[in-house]
């Protein structure tokens, strides 16, 4: 849509009467079509030419050339309004999507680079429910970028590393438990989630346990090689866990590069903040002070010489730069993290490094459950938070009920009903701006009405569907485009002429809702053209047929840009 856009804005130039950039920046769309697809106001040429603005649109609407794809502009009460060739709408859409299939409105290659950081669960426990956001927001915004022509690097930075070691090892070490290989190898995420929230339990009433903690990690980050031993053990029972929920949910990623990997390479950094004379004492911790921007002090090193985030994120940013040359790097973490970014990055300018505003923090809010009567984010550590593997378990549970009740000879509907419930799961997180907290409510999350994921799922469901029942495809040789421009038609192929705008439009913004709407928009429209204008049987079956199949392949590939389940049947 944005090339009609630009043709307007062009031939206004030819008139004499605009600048074509000047004439871009005021063509809006107006919400009632009737007015236009198109619209500009003539107000501001009015102290310029001595016309009132209805006079302007008037003499303007008699010159303009218009483009091939416009009917007609109109001159009203000072505004121009354009109006688009249905028929021609029509054809150069639904060609296009004939011709490129999944990747129609996909950008070619730009030859650039971003790194995406998303999901990076501590190790030593299970991902909870509050992981979901992080872990899909950055899921959709890895495809949605490649769409838009980028090579993306999808980053899991796992937190293997710090003081929460320390604590497993102490609390693994108290309990007494076998320390034999086939027993570490044996471990689950599960056993040592419980370990923590004993050892959380136990720190209350020995204040001593946290020292003896910290002290953990400090002989651990030495490279003590019992503890060594020990730390390899739990971060390989948590890998296997997360790798099998992400397989799950069709999750994936280029690099497992967690804190850990970053060890070898933090000492390169606190000797060029050393020597440049950015890092100093303070309260026995050594910080870069960042009073010129407004900022506390970035802490670098503990009193023991442990390492801390900061550090961490800085040698990481490093290596990004080193390794992948990335144009962008985003950082997909809640809200809460927004000074410890900061921060980091401002630490880099200190350094020179002049790529930090490349860098990007993704912010999110977060996802509220009902607890004890109040919305609030569950803790897994202190196990008052629900696990995503079991929230997973319950969608698909209720699904499978629903498909029980409407097809229960349905092939495969163990399968599908999990499918359909992770969709659930992630187009509730994602429909709205990653800002907003999401409160999680069941019946809302698992409807078949409304802004859902299983409404936008169903949606795709009944375009397979016709298909399936009409046994053919059609060729875009057999489609009369005049027969595809009712107000029905039309509306539907208008919405799937600007798939390239909204992949645009959300990475401009890093905004995966701006997708998940559009999503919906499709859907809506599909619902009712299908409603509307009878496809198998009427006398523009093939016409109506091949805008059924060019808008299964549009939403197929909208699905999967958002990382939902584009299923064919339900």
């Amino acid at each position: 849509m944005n090339s009609f856009e630009q043709e307007i804005a062009n031939a206004l130039a030819a008139t004499g009467s605009f600048e074509a950039d000047a004439a871009l920046k005021l063509i809006s769309v107006p919400p009632d079509t009737t007015h236009g697809n198109f619209t500009i106001p003539c107000f501001s040429l009015a102290k310029v030419m001595r016309k009132a603005p209805k006079m302007i649109a008037e003499d303007l609407a008699a010159q303009v050339k218009l483009p091939a794809g416009l009917s007609k502009v109109e001159a009203v009460n000072g505004y121009l309004n354009f109006f688009i060739d249905r028929g021609f709408l029509a054809k150069s859409t639904l060609d296009e999507i004939a011709a490129k299939g999944l990747n129609y409105g996909h950008q070619d290659s730009n030859g650039k680079v971003v790194c995406i950081d998303f999901s990076s669960p501590n190790i030593g426990k299970e991902l909870a429910f509050h992981h979901l956001r992080s872990t899909m927001i950055g899921n959709s915004l890895s495809r949605i970028y490649k769409a838009a022509g980028y090579k993306v690097e999808r980053i899991n930075h796992l937190g293997d590393w710090g003081t929460a070691f320390g604590k497993l090892i102490v609390m693994y070490l108290r309990e007494k438990l076998p320390t034999d290989q086939a027993t570490l190898d044996a471990l689950t995420v599960k056993e040592l989630n419980i370990l923590y929230a004993a050892f959380s339990k136990a720190s209350k009433e020995e204040p001593g346990l946290e020292d003896e903690a910290r002290a953990a990690f400090t002989k651990l980050e030495q490279g003590d090689e019992f503890y060594r031993t020990l730390w390899t053990a739990f971060r390989a029972a948590t890998l296997k866990e997360l790798m099998r929920i992400y397989d799950m949910m069709g999750v994936g990623f280029d690099h497992y590069t967690g804190e850990s990997f970053f060890e070898d390479k933090i000492p390169a950094i606190l000797d060029e903040l050393r020597e440049k004379n950015l890092m100093v004492k303070s309260n026995e911790l050594d910080v870069v002070m960042l009073d010129e921007f407004d900022l506390n002090p970035c802490l670098i090193r503990k009193s023991d010489g442990s390492t801390l985030y900061a550090t961490r994120d800085l040698a990481a940013a490093n290596y990004r730069m080193k390794e992948y040359n990335f144009d962008k790097c985003l950082y997909v973490v809640d809200l809460g993290q927004a000074l410890h970014f900061k921060q980091v990055f401002h630490v880099l300018k200190k350094m020179g490094r002049e790529w930090y505003t490349n860098m990007y923090h993704i912010p999110f809010g977060v996802i509220l459950q009902m607890v004890d009567g109040k919305w609030e984010k569950g803790k897994t550590r202190t196990g008052t938070a629900s696990l995503l593997r079991d929230v997973i378990d319950a969608a698909q549970k209720k699904i499978l009920e629903f498909i029980d009740q409407k097809n229960p000879e349905l092939e495969n509907k163990e399968l599908i009903a999990r499918q359909i419930g992770i969709s659930a799961l992630t187009f509730n997180d994602l429909k709205n701006s990653r800002l907003k907290d999401v409160r999680f409510d069941w019946d809302a999350v698992m409807s078949f009405e409304g802004d859902t994921g299983p409404y936008v799922q169903n949606a795709h469901v009944r375009l397979c569907s016709i298909m399936r029942k009409a046994g053919y495809t059609v060729n875009v040789s057999d489609v009369d485009y005049a027969q595809l421009t009712d107000d029905h038609a039309y509306n539907l192929i208008n919405i799937l002429a600007k798939k390239g705008d909204k992949i645009l439009a959300a990475v401009k913004d890093d905004e995966p809702s701006v997708l998940a709407q559009y999503a919906l928009e499709i859907a809506e429209a599909a619902h009712k053209f299908i409603h509307e204008d009878r496809v198998l049987g009427s006398a523009e079956e093939k016409s109506r047929l091949f805008l059924v199949q060019s808008t299964q392949i549009v939403l197929e590939n909208v699905l999967d840009l958002l990382g939902l389940f584009p299923i064919r049947q339900m």
